[in-house]
């Protein structure tokens, strides 16, 4: 039996969103320790079968693997596997849990076949991933503060450009509403397919905001320069996204929640792809303690939908 661990992507923004533009796409997430999605894969006789949370796409991924790996003859022949998807955060929620629960399932199985070997690109290849974000595959190898570089055509998987570690004592608050549900799916591929171009001038703020400031930022333990670029690039990329979610930020609540937590001297906060998950940036255990409690008094929220986590 092969166990993977994987942890959850933040994904802090788009970079381009132009055809005409040398690559599209491209963007800077993060890895997050808490919450993970933990995959365990064992040889099956025949078939596939998949038993926990989201076992219905684990089944998916892995019969993709199955039969591709088979086509391609990758490894050793495998008839079939069982997936047992011991944990995973619940999906649609920005956290890239769709990805990681393929790349997890992918890379238990590629160990069984004896290709253990086999990086993002192979892996995201097999199970159909990276079609826009590829953060959450360099992530899921690498971990930390990931720069990817955009596509230049639908068939490529974005390249990775940069991965730096990130201070794991800045504490990373995550607030998830369980009531909010972000963009997945067909309705993602719709509002994408209805967005207006990010403007050249929009990319050369973000791309600056991200090279020359969040960057040099992680680097130099400059918590408050990293927070305003990354707050930057979230208002940025949010009021470009804003004809398809209604706003710099998806929801109303969501908004508020933003606007709560700067006011508690805490600028570095943003969402993470269509959210709900909102993520908030600090430097001192106790102070994230203290947001924690402070959010969920203010908006009614449970321990499940308030918790601190780390890169």
């Amino acid at each position: 039996m092969i166990e993977v661990r994987t942890p959850s992507r933040l994904h802090f923004g788009l970079l381009a969103l132009d055809p005409s533009q040398p690559r599209r796409f491209g963007g800077v997430g993060l890895m997050v320790r808490q919450p993970d999605v933990v995959v365990q894969v064992e040889r099956a006789a025949a078939g596939v079968r998949a038993a926990g949370p989201m076992h219905e796409r684990a089944a998916r991924f892995a019969t993709r693997f199955i039969t591709r790996a088979s086509e391609k003859r990758l490894g050793q022949p495998l008839a079939g596997a069982s997936v047992r998807v011991v944990r995973a955060p619940r999906p649609h929620t920005g956290l890239g849990t769709g990805t990681q629960l393929a790349m997890a399932t992918a890379r238990a199985l590629a160990e069984l076949v004896g290709r253990g070997d086999l990086g993002p690109r192979e892996l995201a290849r097999l199970v159909d991933r990276g079609k826009r974000s590829a953060i959450g595959l360099h992530g899921f190898f690498h971990g930390g503060l990931i720069v990817e570089g955009g596509k230049q055509s639908d068939a490529d998987i974005s390249p990775l450009v940069v991965q730096q570690s990130f201070p794991d004592d800045w504490p990373i608050v995550l607030i998830t509403p369980s009531r909010l549900a972000g963009l997945a799916g067909q309705r993602e591929s719709h509002a994408f397919s209805q967005l207006g171009a990010i403007p050249d001038d929009a990319t050369g703020r973000l791309c600056e905001r991200v090279l020359l400031g969040m960057l040099p930022a992680v680097i130099e333990r400059d918590l408050p320069a990293f927070s305003e670029s990354l707050y930057d690039v979230q208002q940025t990329v949010g009021r470009c996204f804003a004809s398809a979610q209604g706003g710099v930020f998806a929801d109303p609540m969501l908004d508020e929640i933003a606007q709560f937590v700067r006011s508690r001297d805490v600028p570095g906060v943003g969402q993470s792809s269509w959210g709900p998950t909102m993520y908030a940036v600090l430097d001192d255990a106790d102070a994230a303690t203290a947001l924690v409690d402070a959010v969920r008094e203010r908006f009614g929220l449970s321990d499940d939908e308030v918790r601190v986590t780390c890169a």
